[in-house]
């Protein structure tokens, strides 16, 4: 038997580290390829880590804590298949930190592993299916995490599903293929959860070393801390502008406010490209077109969802892209595709009741844009005084990157841009 290790995925371009808040399997117990077995924190979301082995845990090397992307946080015993899915956002580790791993040398390219779900592999060899007998007889069968929440919606037990990956693993498309035959016959037997629970009793057992809620909001805190101190070093302003709305009011058709002034920030960017800018080597470096950050409040904290040009394409596409995405933020999943290096922030508290607020930096962005709520407020008109559809928007910037200057024209190019189009 090879001994194998279940290491700190790394789940964006941006992580370094992350932090063990909870595992869902005991020492002793068998797990198999796919099997969720511990979640893990970052400064943006939280995250549930499947194994990319099969074996029995014989170790757990970070109950609790913060470990950095690649090392070990748990080590098993069993047959290295090189089955499971490579982690595609990091590079290979040395030939030195596999040979750590046992006698049997395991290739560096396999050492760092992450879960992603296998859409593109290929289906299985009918002829190979008999073969996920042996894990699931030692616990529930393997699924990546969204199938195995589908199916409990649904009222599906997973030991009916076939699944189309590797050893059996059984995916979104497999929970969703069975569904439409039988979605009515399937919810019987699956009375919730409680079918894969009883197979699963001696190996899903909760870990002792689970965080208390008190101790996750600290961890919590403690990731926005390491976040957000090093603006504490960046010189930077907000300058402040009233911007109306009644115009874009009348063409937005249902799109959210969100999309709009989102829309409306990342285009006015692409004309001030000095903001579009981070500072880097003592000096001010391109960082390529708009990805902007937007602040979604949660009950487990904020989280940060990156966005990709969000000024292209249409404006009803984007809105429903943000719905989708702010529902994942409040579940405490998010697609590593929005978990990207933002080179601009927007922040939004005017749902809050907030009317006008300084939001910080974010390094290494150079800029953040803070919008308050929007209502009806007296505007000078000609020959006296009116009302209007207004937010008051304030812009913080990095002045080592840009000037007051720069903060005043990008405000007025959202402010024009907001007078009559999308």
């Amino acid at each position: 038997m090879t001994r194998l290790a279940i290491r700190m995925p790394k789940m964006s371009m941006t992580m370094t580290e992350g932090e063990v808040s909870e595992w869902m399997v005991a020492v002793g117990a068998e797990v198999a390829e796919g099997d969720v077995v511990c979640e893990v924190m970052t400064d943006k979301v939280d995250m549930e880590v499947e194994s990319t082995v099969s074996g029995r845990l014989v170790e757990i090397v970070v109950a609790s804590g913060v470990a950095n992307v690649g090392d070990p946080i748990g080590w098993v015993e069993g047959e290295d298949t090189g089955g499971g899915f490579g982690d595609l956002l990091m590079a290979p580790e040395p030939d030195a930190a596999a040979v750590e791993t046992t006698t049997e040398d395991v290739p560096a390219t396999e050492a760092p592993r992450t879960v992603l779900e296998a859409e593109d592999s290929p289906a299985p060899d009918p002829a190979a299916a008999p073969a996920p007998p042996d894990p699931a007889s030692s616990g529930p069968p393997a699924a990546v995490p969204r199938a195995r929440g589908l199916a409990a919606e649904r009222g599906i037990d997973l030991a009916d599903v076939v699944g189309s990956g590797p050893d059996g693993l059984i995916r979104v498309a497999d929970v969703e293929a069975l569904a439409q035959p039988v979605a009515t016959p399937a919810a019987p037997p699956a009375a919730p959860p409680a079918a894969p629970a009883t197979p699963a009793t001696p190996a899903r057992a909760p870990q002792p070393q689970a965080r208390p809620a008190g101790d996750r909001k600290t961890a919590i805190r403690g990731a926005v801390a390491r976040k957000m101190t090093p603006s504490a070093a960046i010189p930077q302003f907000t300058a402040w502008r009233t911007i109306e709305l009644d115009a874009v009011d009348g063409l937005r058709q249902g799109v959210s406010w969100t999309t709009v002034l989102l829309r409306a920030y990342a285009a006015a960017l692409r004309e001030v490209p000095d903001l579009l800018c981070r500072w880097e080597d003592d000096r001010a470096t391109e960082s390529g077109p708009p990805s902007i950050a937007l602040a979604v409040a949660t009950d487990r904290g904020l989280l940060v969802p990156t966005f990709l040009e969000p000024d292209l394409g249409s404006a009803a596409d984007l809105d429903a892209e943000i719905r989708a995405v702010v529902r994942s933020a409040h579940a405490g999943k998010l697609d590593s595709a929005y978990m990207g290096v933002a080179n601009g922030s927007l922040s939004n508290l005017g749902g809050l009741g907030v009317d006008r607020f300084q939001a910080l930096l974010t390094p290494p962005q150079a800029s953040v844009l803070s919008l308050g709520s929007i209502r009806q407020r007296p505007v000078a008109v000609p020959g006296g005084v009116g009302s209007a559809l207004t937010v008051e928007a304030g812009l913080t910037v990095d002045h080592r990157v840009a000037d007051g200057a720069h903060a005043a024209e990008l405000l007025q190019r959202l402010a024009a841009r907001l007078s009559g189009a999308l």
